[in-house]
């Protein structure tokens, strides 16, 4: 009796460490995917609150108000995983688009003026690398110079006019156009995030911006080229908000100059929220495009509560503290 006693004591003792183990593993497995997590409570919670949130209309309207920002926060992500910012994609969002507009609405090749939008995000990216890489310049300055610099340059070029391109049909099929019954400008976005996803997770290069993000000094004792990378990085992602540039436009219909106003600083949001450090060396896309969905969930939410705007400001910034919040306290515990 005793010696069955014992092996049943043993039997429960095991069962109850199972069950501990099991709850652990749980735990720590919405903690990795916290941010996930909030997504679709806030979801249930908009869900519950209006009937409207649930409409198929309205989810595709989230995706599409995704698209632009996603594409954007792309570029950031890569950015800040290096520890540095870039405070001027906004306003080369806009420049570029103006390029494109005002060079279709004169009688140019679409293509042609698609190209020269991209090449201005680019060159953009190139001039930022530049003076951070070999002037040696802090991002932060460098970056809010390229901020008012290119938002400068679309209000001269504009004359600070709108120029509509609403009726040019390729901009049309960007805008309204369907594949599969997907959105183009949703499956511009999907393609961006994947292909980005597998540079950063699968390539040398993906590895040498963590590498820097985690350690500049030591990244170039290894034999890392810690200036090329970064030059590539800013060019990318200047190159992103060109793209973005090229879908604002369609979107609208037209190059305005105050396009991408605070898209910036949206998509910094969107990048911290989703798990990326902002000192560097951690982060992933995955977590950019939840942080993305999340503010854009939360925006559409709040708009169809009827909550006013001077309220989702400051509910909007206490998210983005509490993200840098945690952000902090997570750097705390590493080091």
């Amino acid at each position: 009796m005793s010696d069955q006693g014992a092996s049943l004591h043993e039997s429960s003792v095991e069962a109850v460490k199972r069950k501990a183990e099991q709850k652990s593993s749980v735990l720590l497995l919405l903690l990795k995917n916290k941010v996930l997590v909030a997504l679709l409570l806030l979801c249930l919670f908009f869900s519950t609150a209006t009937e409207q949130f649930l409409r198929i209309d309205n989810i595709l309207n989230i995706f599409l108000q995704s698209a632009i920002m996603g594409v954007v926060a792309i570029g950031m992500t890569y950015v800040i995983i290096t520890a540095g910012i870039d405070l001027g994609v906004g306003s080369v969002v806009a420049v570029s688009g103006m390029f494109i507009a005002g060079m279709v609405q004169s009688g140019m090749p679409l293509i042609v003026a698609v190209l020269v939008g991209l090449l201005a995000g680019t060159l953009s990216g190139m001039i930022n690398g530049f003076f951070i890489t070999r002037c040696n310049m802090a991002p932060f300055i460098v970056t809010l110079g390229m901020m008012a610099a290119a938002r400068s340059v679309t209000l001269v070029y504009s004359d600070a006019q709108t120029i509509s391109v609403y009726k040019d049909p390729t901009l049309q099929f960007l805008r309204m156009g369907q594949i599969a019954g997907i959105p183009v400008m949703i499956l511009i976005t999907v393609v961006m995030f994947l292909a980005a996803h597998y540079v950063l997770s699968n390539t040398v290069f993906g590895r040498h911006v963590y590498a820097i993000g985690s350690n500049k000094k030591a990244a170039e004792l290894s034999g890392i080229n810690v200036k090329r990378v970064q030059m590539m990085v800013y060019v990318i992602a200047g190159t992103l908000a060109g793209l973005g540039g090229l879908m604002m436009t369609a979107r609208l219909g037209s190059g305005t100059p105050l396009a991408g106003s605070n898209l910036e600083l949206m998509a910094i949001a969107a990048v911290v929220i989703g798990g990326t450090s902002l000192s560097g060396g951690r982060g992933t896309i995955f977590g950019t495009l939840v942080g993305v969905l999340l503010i854009n969930v939360l925006n559409t939410g709040m708009n169809l509560m009827n909550i006013s705007s001077h309220y989702q400001g400051l509910i909007m910034g206490i998210v983005i503290i509490f993200a840098a919040l945690i952000d902090s306290v997570s750097n705390k515990k590493a080091g």
